[in-house]
Protein backbone atom coordinates (compact mmCIF):
# COMPACT_ATOMS: atom_id res chain seq x y z
CA UNK A 1 0.00 0.00 0.00
CA UNK A 2 1.54 3.34 -1.01
CA UNK A 3 2.23 5.97 1.61
CA UNK A 4 -0.33 8.75 1.86
CA UNK A 5 0.64 12.12 0.49
CA UNK A 6 1.05 15.32 2.46
CA UNK A 7 -2.26 16.81 1.22
CA UNK A 8 -4.16 13.59 2.02
CA UNK A 9 -2.77 13.36 5.54
CA UNK A 10 -3.28 17.08 6.10
CA UNK A 11 -6.93 16.74 5.06
CA UNK A 12 -7.39 13.78 7.43
CA UNK A 13 -5.86 15.74 10.30
CA UNK A 14 -8.08 18.74 9.59
CA UNK A 15 -11.16 16.51 9.53
CA UNK A 16 -10.29 15.16 12.99
CA UNK A 17 -9.54 18.63 14.36
CA UNK A 18 -12.76 20.04 12.90
CA UNK A 19 -14.72 17.23 14.57
CA UNK A 20 -12.97 17.87 17.89
CA UNK A 21 -13.59 21.62 17.71
CA UNK A 22 -17.24 20.98 16.80
CA UNK A 23 -17.97 18.88 19.90
CA UNK A 24 -15.59 20.65 22.30
CA UNK A 25 -18.14 23.24 23.52
CA UNK A 26 -20.51 20.47 24.64
CA UNK A 27 -17.66 18.71 26.43
CA UNK A 28 -16.79 21.97 28.16
CA UNK A 29 -20.42 22.46 29.18
CA UNK A 30 -20.55 18.97 30.70
CA UNK A 31 -17.29 19.44 32.60
CA UNK A 32 -18.64 22.68 34.08
CA UNK A 33 -21.99 21.14 35.03
CA UNK A 34 -20.21 18.25 36.74
CA UNK A 35 -18.33 20.77 38.89
CA UNK A 36 -21.67 21.75 40.45
CA UNK A 37 -23.09 20.21 43.61
CA UNK A 38 -24.12 16.53 43.22
CA UNK A 39 -27.83 17.33 43.44
CA UNK A 40 -27.51 19.75 40.52
CA UNK A 41 -26.09 17.22 38.04
CA UNK A 42 -28.73 15.44 35.97
CA UNK A 43 -28.14 11.70 35.58
CA UNK A 44 -28.75 11.89 31.81
CA UNK A 45 -25.57 13.92 31.62
CA UNK A 46 -23.56 10.71 32.03
CA UNK A 47 -24.86 9.40 28.69
CA UNK A 48 -23.92 12.61 26.88
CA UNK A 49 -20.50 12.72 28.49
CA UNK A 50 -19.86 9.07 27.63
CA UNK A 51 -20.90 9.67 24.01
CA UNK A 52 -18.52 12.64 23.76
CA UNK A 53 -15.67 10.81 25.48
CA UNK A 54 -16.10 7.92 23.05
CA UNK A 55 -15.97 10.36 20.11
CA UNK A 56 -12.73 11.85 21.46
CA UNK A 57 -11.31 8.32 21.94
CA UNK A 58 -12.13 7.55 18.28
CA UNK A 59 -10.35 10.74 17.25
CA UNK A 60 -7.33 9.79 19.34
CA UNK A 61 -7.24 6.42 17.59
CA UNK A 62 -7.04 8.20 14.24
CA UNK A 63 -4.08 10.25 15.44
CA UNK A 64 -1.98 7.59 17.16
CA UNK A 65 0.01 6.33 14.19
CA UNK A 66 2.73 8.66 12.88
CA UNK A 67 2.48 9.39 9.17
CA UNK A 68 6.19 9.88 8.59
CA UNK A 69 5.87 13.55 7.67
CA UNK A 70 7.60 15.52 10.46
CA UNK A 71 5.42 18.64 10.31
CA UNK A 72 2.21 16.60 10.35
CA UNK A 73 3.48 14.22 13.01
CA UNK A 74 4.16 17.21 15.26
CA UNK A 75 0.62 18.51 14.69
CA UNK A 76 -0.80 15.02 15.29
CA UNK A 77 1.14 14.65 18.55
CA UNK A 78 -0.15 17.98 19.83
CA UNK A 79 -3.71 17.18 18.77
CA UNK A 80 -3.50 13.75 20.38
CA UNK A 81 -2.45 15.24 23.72
CA UNK A 82 -5.26 17.79 23.68
CA UNK A 83 -7.87 15.24 22.68
CA UNK A 84 -6.73 12.79 25.36
CA UNK A 85 -6.95 15.60 27.90
CA UNK A 86 -10.59 16.15 26.90
CA UNK A 87 -11.29 12.46 27.52
CA UNK A 88 -9.52 12.65 30.89
CA UNK A 89 -11.54 15.70 31.93
CA UNK A 90 -14.85 14.18 30.85
CA UNK A 91 -14.18 10.96 32.77
CA UNK A 92 -12.81 12.79 35.81
CA UNK A 93 -15.74 15.18 35.88
CA UNK A 94 -18.22 12.32 35.79
CA UNK A 95 -16.38 10.63 38.63
CA UNK A 96 -16.47 13.85 40.60
CA UNK A 97 -20.18 14.41 39.94
CA UNK A 98 -21.47 10.89 40.52
CA UNK A 99 -19.05 9.31 43.01
CA UNK A 100 -19.51 10.82 46.45
CA UNK A 101 -16.42 9.05 47.81
CA UNK A 102 -14.20 10.72 45.20
CA UNK A 103 -15.95 14.05 45.70
CA UNK A 104 -15.28 13.90 49.46
CA UNK A 105 -11.59 13.01 49.00
CA UNK A 106 -10.81 15.60 46.36
CA UNK A 107 -9.00 18.62 47.78
CA UNK A 108 -10.59 21.04 45.32
CA UNK A 109 -13.87 19.68 43.98
CA UNK A 110 -14.38 22.87 41.99
CA UNK A 111 -11.18 22.44 39.96
CA UNK A 112 -13.29 21.36 36.99
CA UNK A 113 -15.28 24.60 37.22
CA UNK A 114 -12.87 26.18 34.76
CA UNK A 115 -13.91 23.55 32.27
CA UNK A 116 -11.78 23.10 29.22
CA UNK A 117 -10.93 26.80 28.83
CA UNK A 118 -7.23 26.65 27.95
CA UNK A 119 -7.13 23.16 26.39
CA UNK A 120 -10.22 24.05 24.35
CA UNK A 121 -8.59 27.26 23.17
CA UNK A 122 -5.40 25.34 22.37
CA UNK A 123 -7.41 22.84 20.33
CA UNK A 124 -9.12 25.61 18.35
CA UNK A 125 -5.77 27.38 17.82
CA UNK A 126 -4.19 24.16 16.58
CA UNK A 127 -7.04 23.66 14.13
CA UNK A 128 -6.45 27.16 12.75
CA UNK A 129 -2.69 26.55 12.58
CA UNK A 130 -3.18 23.34 10.60
CA UNK A 131 -5.67 25.04 8.28
CA UNK A 132 -3.06 27.76 7.68
CA UNK A 133 -0.53 25.04 6.79
CA UNK A 134 -3.04 23.63 4.32
CA UNK A 135 -3.50 27.08 2.80
CA UNK A 136 0.27 27.58 2.51
CA UNK A 137 0.58 24.21 0.80
CA UNK A 138 -2.25 24.94 -1.62
CA UNK A 139 -1.03 28.49 -2.34
CA UNK A 140 2.80 28.53 -2.20
CA UNK A 141 4.64 31.78 -2.49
Amino acid sequence: MPASSYPEELARLIAVLDWAVEIQPEADRIVRICAAEPNDVPARLARGATRLAYAFVRMAGQLEEPVGIPELDEYRTRALGLIRYHVFMLHGSLDLAFNSTLRDRRTDPRAAAHGLDQPGADLRDLCLEVRAAQHRYAHPG
